[in-house]
């Protein structure tokens, strides 16, 4: 088991439980070569197609509560979209643009006890729809390419473990039998990359481990594809505080693309969460640092890691940005 007793992780590490085996297999090209290349059109993106989550809301009492929002690429015209005094959080955004999953503690006739369970919505918060019915926590939901299927991570049979979801609901199925956090789909949707004993393994959709994408003692996990297949990103701990680092798969070497200026403590500086844009051509991350007074905010960064700008300015925690 690796150590996540970094100060720093307790900021971020809310859900998950990593444990267990470990298997080396030499990954194949096979995702690379059916994943679609999006065009320079695409650059800028659709308008309100970043959704992230934040508890910049106050109730009456003045505490803080987490609600989702959505924006524009470019961090503009960010829009509440549900209303409610329990927890709404780490949303992701349909391939079509119409739809939002997200997981929520909300109160409803279907969720008595008030436990994290997989929602979803139109992309404006009308017509809101729950896909998940027990007394489990259940988190982190992310679409499939096709807009078919929801991955999301669950502890419903004691660990916390994978399982996918049709976007009406139906069709419930457990992936893993073994721990497993942060699923995210390959671009063709045939696989899911999800985090294991502290590293990132590419896994079937039944389940069967076909590669082991990073091997460190720290910990390894929030993969992310780039849309031509070729690269992940993914948050480490192994430089001693937590960051974006970006590896191709054929080479496995892997870059901190959101270095620590020196003199900044390791517990005062985090990026992480990555997620490509459509093009490929940019990461979004959530960070805090000194800038942001502590505060995670949404920053998005040129795929190289230079040019990194602040998209939202906040003393509250604006994290886990999703780009459709």
């Amino acid at each position: 088991m690796k150590n996540l007793s970094n100060e720093s992780t307790k900021l971020f590490l809310a859900t998950l439980v990593i444990a267990a085996l470990s298997c080396v297999v030499q990954i194949t090209h096979a995702d690379s070569k059916l994943a679609s290349t999006p065009s320079d059109d695409d650059e800028k993106g659709p308008p309100h197609s970043v959704s992230f989550h934040s508890n910049s809301v106050r109730t009456m009492s003045g505490t803080r509560q987490t609600e989702v929002f959505v924006m524009n690429p470019d961090g503009t015209d960010q829009t509440r979209i549900t209303f409610d005094d329990r927890t709404d959080q780490q949303p992701d955004i349909s391939p079509d643009g119409r739809q939002i999953v997200w997981a929520s503690s909300r109160i409803t006739d279907t969720n008595p006890e008030g436990d994290l369970e997989i929602f979803v919505m139109d992309a404006d918060g009308s017509n809101v729809r729950q896909l998940t019915f027990n007394a489990a926590g259940e988190s982190w939901p992310r679409w499939s390419p096709n807009g078919k299927q929801i991955a999301f991570q669950s502890n419903v049979n004691g660990n916390v473990e994978i399982f996918l979801i049709d976007e009406d609901g139906d069709n419930r199925t457990r992936v893993t039998d073994y721990p497993a956090t942060f699923p995210e789909w390959s671009p063709n949707g045939k696989r899911l990359s999800v985090a294991r004993d502290g590293d990132i393994y590419l896994i079937e959709l039944d389940g069967t481990v076909t590669a082991q994408l990073t091997d460190h003692p720290a910990t390894d996990q929030m993969a992310s594809w780039s849309p031509n297949g070729q690269q992940i990103a993914f948050m480490s701990m192994r430089d001693g505080y937590c960051s974006v680092y970006v590896m191709g798969l054929d080479e496995k070497v892997p870059t901190n693309l959101t270095l620590k200026p020196d003199g900044i403590p390791n517990n005062q500086f985090c990026s992480r969460a990555p997620v490509w844009s459509r093009n490929g051509q940019q990461i979004y991350f959530s960070s805090f640092r000194t800038e942001t007074n502590l505060f995670e905010n949404i920053f998005v960064m040129n795929a190289d890691g230079s040019e990194v700008r602040r998209l939202t300015f906040d003393d509250s925690t604006l994290a886990v940005a999703a780009v459709r």
